[in-house]
C-alpha cells in the first residue's frame, strides 16, 4: 500500500483525462451543492478533508460512466478511485464546470467580504462582490484585475486584504491530498479492505465486487442480474447477493466461496450458463418454499442461505421430487431455520452439502442433511417445552409458529379473518401482541416472560386496540374457543388470571413444542424424562465438502492454536469474562480460575458451569460450540471442532 500527499488540481486532472476511473461498484454521485460549499469551505480554512483511496490493479475492472465528462481515455490501465468519488467529482465540477457530465453548472461563489462560500440565489448572483470560484482557480488568475472589474480601485482601503483572500482561493488547488494506492490482483483483499474503510454511506460486501468483476466479462451480465433481482423483490422474494451468487458459484461447479467466479477459468459463456441456471433453480425453489413450506417471502426465512440447497436439488431433478422427498425437504427447511443452521461457515456448510447432493440419494441423502442442520442436537430428539423460555420474536421458533398459523388458516381473533402475510413490504415485521399486555404484567413479572414466545399471538393491530390493557380473564371470554386454539391458547380458563401467569406460560410452552415438534418432525417429548443438553457435534463440514483424497487442514490448523495448557478460550457471560483451554484430542475444557472453576468432559458442560455460577436463576442450558471463543482467532469453538 502506498501513501504520497498529492496535489489536489493533479488528481483533478487524473479523473478528467481517464487516468483515474469509478468503478461500477460506486455508488452514484449524491452531495448536494451545500455539501460542495462545505468542502470548499473546509478546504480553505485548512482543514483535513480525508484521503482518496486508489486501487492499482492488473484485472479488468468494469467501470461506470462518471459524473464528469471524461475527455481522454488514457492508453495505460487507469487507477479505479475506491474512496473519494464526492470529494474528487465535486472538485472537478468547481474547477473545470463544463466538465459536469448533465450540463448543469454549480454555480459556487466567495464573498471576500465576508470569507464565506455561497450557492447565490439569483439576487445573489448579481452582487459583483461574489466572485466565482471556477474562476478563481484557473492557473493565470489577475486578482487584481478581478476586482478591478467588480468596481474595486486600487485606492479602495480593503483592496490589498482582498486580493490576499482572493489569492488563498486560489492556492486551494495547490494543497495537498492524502493519496492511497492500494495495489492488488485480489478481489476478495480489496473487498475487505473496503469494507473496513468504507463504514459510512451504502457498505459494499465482496459480492458487489464479484458483480463488478461478472460485468467485466459478460456485457449484459449486470443487467441481466439487476432485472432478477428486480423480479425477486416484486415476488416479496427478495435475496441477498452473496446468498444467490453462492448458488451461482456452485452450478458453475466453482464451489460457494462466489469469489472464485472471477477465475480466469469461468468466462463469459460460461457465468451466461451458470446464471441461467441459477435463475431456473431459484424461481423452482421459491415455489417450493411457497407452496409446500408454507414461506410467503423471503423475510420469513432465518437466513436467505436457507434457498441454496432446496435451489440444488430441485435443478438437479429438473424440479421433480419423488416419493416422500417432498416431505424430507420441506423437514430439512423448517430444522435449518430452527435452528440457524447458517449463522456460522456458511460457505462450508454448503460446500459440503453440495457434495451430499452429488453423491447421496434416497433416504440416506435426507437422513444427512437433516442431522447436519440441527446443528449439536440429535436430529431425532423432540423440542422440550423448556427450550421455548427466554425465546423472543427475535428467534427462528417465533417464524416457524408463524408459519405454522398461517398453514392452518389461524383466524384473527377481533375480525374472524384469516391471518395473511400481507405486509407493506418484504421487510415488513409479523404483526403480533402480548396475551396478557404488557402494562398489566411488567410490574409483577419479569421481561423474560412477559416478552416471551408463550405470550405472544398473531393477531391485528385493530384486535390490540380491543384487547387493550384487558387480562385474558376479561377478554378472552368473548373470543370464540376455536379462534383461540388456532393459536395454541390453553382452554383453562383459570389460567387467564394474574396471579397464574406463570402456569399460563408453562402450559403454552407445552402447546408450542408440539406445534413446533410437528413441523420438525420430531416425536413428542416425554415430560417425565429430563431434558438433556445434547452436545453430539455434525461430521465435519470440510471433510465431506472436499474429494475423499483432498488432505485435511482442520488438524494443522488446531495444532497451531495449541499451547502447553490447550487451545486458549474464553467466554463473556453477564459481563464477565472466563478464561479456560479446550484440549482438542479429549474435547474437554479446563476453567483454571474463576466462576465455574473445574474441568469438564465437553464445551456444553463448562458452559452450564459458567451459567450456573454467575446467573443460578435462568436455565443453565447451553451449547459450548457456540458459548466458547477461540481467543486467537476471535471464532466461536465450533470452528475447529
Amino acid at each position: 500500500m502506498g501513501l504520497a500527499n498529492e496535489k489536489i488540481v493533479s488528481q483533478v486532472e487524473d479523473l478528467l483525462h481517464g487516468r483515474v476511473v469509478i468503478p461500477s461498484i460506486q455508488r452514484d454521485f449524491v452531495w448536494m451543492r451545500p455539501d460542495v460549499r462545505d468542502l470548499f469551505d473546509s478546504l480553505y480554512r485548512g482543514y483535513p478533508v480525508g484521503a482518496l483511496l486508489l486501487w492499482k490493479t492488473n484485472l479488468t475492472v468494469p467501470f461506470k460512466t462518471a459524473a464528469v465528462v471524461q475527455a481522454d481515455k488514457s492508453p495505460h490501465q487507469p487507477l479505479y478511485l475506491l474512496d473519494g468519488q464526492q470529494r474528487l467529482t465535486s472538485l472537478a465540477w468547481v474547477y473545470r464546470p463544463e466538465s459536469k457530465a448533465d450540463g448543469r453548472l454549480i454555480d459556487l461563489r466567495f464573498d471576500v467580504r465576508t470569507q464565506e462560500f455561497v450557492n447565490p440565489s439569483a439576487v445573489q448572483g448579481k452582487d459583483p462582490m461574489l466572485f466565482r470560484v471556477s474562476t478563481l482557480l484557473q492557473e493565470n488568475v489577475q486578482y487584481h484585475e478581478v476586482l478591478k472589474d467588480a468596481g474595486v480601485e486600487y485606492s479602495a482601503p480593503d483592496f490589498g486584504e482582498w486580493m490576499q483572500r482572493l489569492q488563498k482561493v486560489h492556492d486551494i488547488r495547490r494543497q495537498q491530498i492524502a493519496v492511497i494506492t492500494y495495489e492488488s490482483d485480489d478481489y476478495e483483499e480489496v473487498a475487505e479492505l473496503f469494507a473496513r474503510l468504507n463504514k459510512g454511506g451504502r457498505r459494499l460486501s465482496k459480492g458487489d465486487l464479484v458483480y463488478s468483476a461478472i460485468a467485466a466479462r459478460w456485457a449484459d451480465g449486470l443487467a441481466s442480474m439487476d432485472a432478477f433481482h428486480q423480479y425477486l423483490r416484486d415476488s416479496d422474494f427478495s435475496l441477498d447477493r452473496e446468498a444467490v451468487l453462492r448458488l451461482m458459484s456452485l452450478l458453475a461447479g466453482t464451489s460457494a466461496r462466489h469469489i472464485k467466479l472471477i477465475e480466469a477459468a469461468v468466462d463469459e459463456v460460461a457465468l451466461k450458463e451458470a446464471w441461467q441456471a441459477t435463475e431456473k433453480a431459484l424461481r423452482l425453489a421459491i415455489d417450493f418454499l411457497r407452496e409446500e413450506c408454507g414461506i410467503p417471502r423471503s423475510g420469513i426465512m432465518t437466513s436467505p442461505n436457507v434457498i441454496v440447497v432446496p435451489a440444488l436439488l430441485l435443478h438437479q431433478r429438473d424440479g421433480k421430487l419423488q416419493g416422500n422427498e417432498q416431505a424430507l425437504l420441506r423437514r430439512w427447511v423448517y430444522t435449518a431455520m430452527a435452528f440457524s443452521h447458517y449463522s456460522l461457515q456458511v460457505e462450508t456448510k454448503l460446500d459440503a452439502e453440495a457434495r451430499l447432493l452429488r453423491t447421496r440419494s434416497g433416504e440416506e441423502l435426507f437422513t444427512e442433511l437433516i442431522r447436519r442442520a440441527s446443528g449439536s442436537r440429535s436430529a431425532d430428539t423432540p423440542l422440550h417445552p423448556r427450550d421455548l423460555e427466554q425465546k423472543y420474536s427475535t428467534h427462528a421458533f417465533f417464524r416457524l409458529l408463524y408459519i405454522a398459523a398461517l398453514r392452518d388458516k389461524a383466524r384473527d381473533w377481533a375480525t374472524n379473518i384469516a391471518i395473511s402475510d400481507q405486509p407493506m413490504s418484504s421487510g415488513a415485521k409479523i404483526e403480533f401482541h402480548h396475551v396478557f399486555p404488557r402494562a398489566r404484567v411488567q410490574s409483577a413479572y419479569a421481561k423474560e416472560e412477559w416478552n416471551s414466545l408463550a405470550n405472544l399471538a398473531f393477531v391485528t393491530g385493530q384486535t390490540n386496540k380491543m384487547i387493550s390493557s384487558k387480562l385474558p380473564s376479561e377478554y378472552m371470554g368473548g373470543i370464540a374457543p376455536d379462534r383461540l386454539a388456532e393459536q395454541w391458547v390453553p382452554d383453562d380458563p383459570e389460567l387467564r388470571s394474574l396471579d397464574r401467569f406463570p402456569e399460563f406460560l408453562a402450559a403454552r410452552r407445552r402447546l408450542l413444542a408440539n406445534v413446533l415438534n410437528d413441523l420438525l418432525g420430531l416425536p413428542v417429548p416425554d415430560e417425565e424424562t429430563p431434558r438433556r443438553d445434547v452436545d453430539e457435534p455434525p461430521a465435519d463440514d470440510e471433510l465431506i465438502a472436499e474429494e475423499p483424497s483432498a488432505p485435511s487442514l482442520v488438524a494443522a490448523r488446531v495444532q497451531a492454536l495449541r499451547t502447553e495448557h490447550g487451545v486458549e478460550v474464553h467466554a463473556v457471560y453477564d459481563g464477565r469474562r472466563v478464561n479456560g483451554y479446550y484440549d482438542p484430542s479429549s474435547r474437554t475444557v479446563t476453567i483454571p480460575s474463576g466462576p465455574g472453576r473445574g474441568e469438564y468432559e465437553s464445551p456444553s458442560g463448562a458452559a452450564v458451569a459458567v451459567v450456573r455460577a454467575l446467573n443460578p436463576h435462568v436455565s443453565p442450558h447451553r451449547n459450548g460450540w457456540s458459548f466458547w471463543i477461540v481467543t486467537a482467532t476471535g471464532e466461536f469453538l465450533q470452528s475447529i471442532r
